[in-house]
C-alpha cells in the first residue's frame, strides 16, 4: 500500500472523508487491535474499539495536519485506545485468573510471572526508544520495517536495536533480575 497522507482524504469542502479512511484502515485497526489482545476480545468488542479508534481520528480531524501519513497516526491512535481500555477494564488480571487451567503447573506460572516482572524491570531502565521498539514488535507484532517507518529510524537500525535489547534483557533473565554494582 502506498503512503497516505490525511491530503488524500480530504473533501472539496475541507471535510474528512471518513467513510474513505473507514473504508482504507478498518482491516489495519482490527490486526492492530488483534495483536495487541491476543485475540482474548470478543468480535463485539473489537468492533467497539474499532469506531472508538475512528471517532478519534474524527474529533480530532481539526489538529490533523495536512501532510501527516495516516497509518502510523491511526496506528499510535488504535495502540492509546486499546492500552486505555485495557487498563480501565484491568483485563490483565481478569484474563490471568479466567484462563489458568487447573491443569497448569502453578510453579510454572510464578516462574513465567517473575519472567515479565524481570523483563519489565529492565524495559523499564533502558531509553525510551528501546523500549518503544522491544514493545512494539514483540508486543504489537509490528515487522522492524513498520518500526522504522514509525520512529524515523532505518530498518537496520531497529534490528540492530533489537539485538542489543535482547542481549541485555538475557543477561538481566540470567541474573535473576538482580543487578550488582560495579
Amino acid at each position: 500500500m502506498d503512503v497516505k497522507t490525511i491530503n488524500n482524504y480530504v473533501l472539496d469542502n475541507n471535510e474528512l472523508d471518513l467513510e474513505q479512511i473507514i473504508e482504507d484502515y478498518s482491516n489495519y485497526i482490527y490486526i492492530i487491535i488483534r495483536n495487541m489482545t491476543s485475540n482474548l476480545l470478543h468480535e463485539e468488542d473489537i468492533e467497539e474499539l474499532i469506531s472508538d479508534v475512528l471517532f478519534v481520528v474524527w474529533k480530532n480531524k481539526e489538529k490533523i495536519k495536512k501532510g501527516l501519513d495516516l497509518k502510523p497516526y491511526i496506528a499510535g491512535i488504535t495502540k492509546n485506545v486499546v492500552k486505555n481500555r485495557l487498563r480501565s477494564i484491568k483485563l490483565t488480571d481478569t484474563l490471568i485468573e479466567e484462563n489458568v487451567r487447573v491443569d497448569i503447573d502453578l510453579d510454572d506460572t510464578l516462574y513465567t510471572r517473575e519472567q515479565m516482572r524481570i523483563i519489565n524491570n529492565g524495559l523499564d531502565k533502558m531509553g525510551k526508544k528501546d523500549k518503544d521498539i522491544f514493545t512494539l514488535f514483540y508486543c504489537y507484532g509490528m515487522k522492524s520495517r513498520e518500526i522504522a517507518e514509525m520512529l524515523n529510524l532505518t530498518e537496520s537500525n531497529v534490528n540492530t536495536k533489537l539485538h542489543r535489547i535482547k542481549k541485555k534483557l538475557i543477561k538481566i533473565l540470567g541474573k535473576g533480575g538482580i543487578e550488582y554494582e560495579k
